[in-house]
């Protein structure tokens, strides 16, 4: 289908902001319309459109053109107005449908982990649910090894002496080497499992969901039964997990360098 002359101007604008943004410096024009793929008469008309509504610059002196922290204001209004759930709830859906599990969300919260979003698996006859809005121990949930896996050997020594490590069932890791050599798995596989901890008869996979710096803001998770996520399907099922997750990366990656930018100011 042919594009019709108002949404080729468009997409054209939209190359070349691509093309600035990812140069991440000031250009000159006919670098900016080999960059775009658009010819230079063609980009400076665009250009001067930006120009008069503020979302770009040009110095007067070196003729050189830069966007401008307008974008910046328009990226933290969309990241303050898209809340966490509604950005990753899709993906949360994906993952449930992809693994017949149920998945749910869950975010740091000082010494415990809680659960802001899930998504019911309604294939299945016996069905997980989470408490959401209720927090949990990090040494017994997956996502709580996830958080632990990203703070420093400091940080998890400093955890370990404030919490009070008592088993909620046979299978609950208790100790200071336990938990530590539980981290080091998760580190190595990038993945961690709660394998009975918190409730006999019920594991969980845990993945990190990482800002654009690497560091850890949230964690998502499957739950299942024992006979659900067996020993041996556990990689395969982390794996979906991961290819969803990377979606999940290409498609929101200017949300989440938007999150990183807003800290650093």
């Amino acid at each position: 289908m042919e594009k019709n002359p108002s949404n080729q101007s468009i997409d054209r604008m939209f190359q070349i902001i691509e093309a600035m943004a990812f140069t991440g410096k000031p250009m000159r024009l006919n670098d900016i319309a080999e960059k775009s793929g658009i010819p230079a008469s063609t980009a400076m008309r665009i250009l001067n459109a930006m120009i008069e509504n503020g979302y770009a610059s040009q110095n007067e002196e070196t003729q050189l053109y830069n966007l401008s922290y307008k974008f910046l204001w328009v990226g933290n209004s969309i990241r303050e107005n898209l809340s966490l759930n509604q950005l990753l709830h899709p993906y949360l859906q994906e993952i449930s449908k992809r693994t017949a599990l149920g998945s749910a969300l869950s975010v740091l919260n000082g010494d415990t982990i809680t659960y802001v979003d899930e998504v019911i698996d309604t294939r299945q006859m016996l069905r997980v649910y989470h408490q959401l809005g209720h927090s949990f121990p990090l040494y017994i949930t997956a996502c709580g090894k996830i958080f632990l896996s990203g703070m420093s050997a400091g940080e998890r020594s400093r955890y370990y002496q404030r919490e009070n490590l008592i088993a909620q069932t046979p299978k609950t890791l208790c100790t200071r080497a336990e938990l530590e050599s539980d981290v080091e798995k998760v580190l190595t596989l990038g993945y961690a499992v709660n394998d009975e901890e918190g409730l006999l008869g019920m594991r969980c996979i845990a993945l990190p969901v990482n800002s654009s710096d690497g560091r850890i803001f949230a964690a998502i998770s499957i739950s299942g039964t024992i006979y659900q996520i067996t020993h041996d399907n556990i990689p395969l099922l982390a794996s979906t997990m991961r290819q969803v997750l990377a979606k999940l990366y290409e498609d929101c990656r200017p949300i989440f360098s938007s999150m990183l930018t807003a800290e650093l100011l």
